[in-house]
């Protein structure tokens, strides 16, 4: 026969043990923090022109290693970004590696062609503030590029700033690309005969034979040296850009 008081007992001391083996203590939740210990790049802009770039390239937000040609990172810039559109653009977590992060003209490979804006994430600690790069308003057709990443960085030293214009060529921000195309050459510079560009034909092209070789002594400077000097990493892809805007103008 059963012990009632002994099975009592029993019961009260077994949901005892069991509430005991429950209830630890109060245990908070443990806060896991990852620290993002990468650099944030945020680039804005207000573009205009992209519809018109030729579909071999590719405007971009693009981070870039030391001497690398190409983006270990980038974000496009949709094709169909209506005139005057603002974009804001980040590119975060970026480590140790990459050195800077551009506003770059890339191929489908994303190698870069052509630097249209730049800044050096050696200047900045990691883990700091977001680093912004407000670039304004450009202008990112095949000439607004050519204008941002060639003329304004190798030619208007010497074609439009502090007043002067060799050749009677201002290749300043602002001046249209019909002061260039299908338009003589200065005769005293380059002898009669020559236009600056040709549309279509790069061959026959002022500006294009001389930063070409052979043309070093078309004029009384040799300009081969311009390109060769300023973009050492990229020369030929900055070549095939000045030969594809040439060929497709009509």
């Amino acid at each position: 026969m059963v012990n009632i008081k002994k099975w009592e007992t029993f019961l009260i001391s077994a949901i005892s043990l069991l509430l005991t083996g429950c209830d630890s203590g109060n245990i908070d939740d443990e806060d896991i923090l990852i620290q993002n210990s990468g650099k944030t790049v945020k680039v804005t802009a207000t573009i205009r022109g992209i519809g018109q770039l030729s579909d071999t390239y590719t405007v971009a937000v693009a981070a870039f290693s030391d001497d690398k040609k190409y983006a270990t990172t980038q974000r496009a810039i949709p094709e169909n970004t209506a005139d005057g559109q603002h974009i804001s653009v980040t590119l975060d977590n970026l480590s140790s590696e990459i050195s800077t992060v551009e506003l770059a003209l890339t191929n489908k490979l994303r190698k870069r062609i052509l630097t249209l804006a730049s800044i050096d994430l050696n200047d900045f600690e990691s883990g700091g503030d977001t680093i912004r790069m407000d670039l304004g308003s450009l202008s990112v057709d095949m000439f607004g590029c050519i204008q941002q990443g060639i003329f304004n960085v190798s030619c208007i030293q010497c074609h439009g700033a502090n007043g002067r214009s060799a050749g009677n060529l201002n290749l300043t921000g602002g001046n249209p690309p019909t002061n260039l195309v299908d338009v003589d050459a200065q005769s005293s510079v380059a002898g009669e005969g020559y236009k600056r560009i040709v549309s279509g034909n790069p061959e026959e092209s002022l500006m294009f034979k001389i930063l070409n070789p052979g043309g070093e002594n078309i004029l009384h400077y040799n300009h081969t040296e311009i390109l060769s000097s300023q973009f050492k990493n990229n020369l030929a892809e900055v070549k095939t850009l000045l030969r594809d805007w040439i060929e497709n103008l009509q």
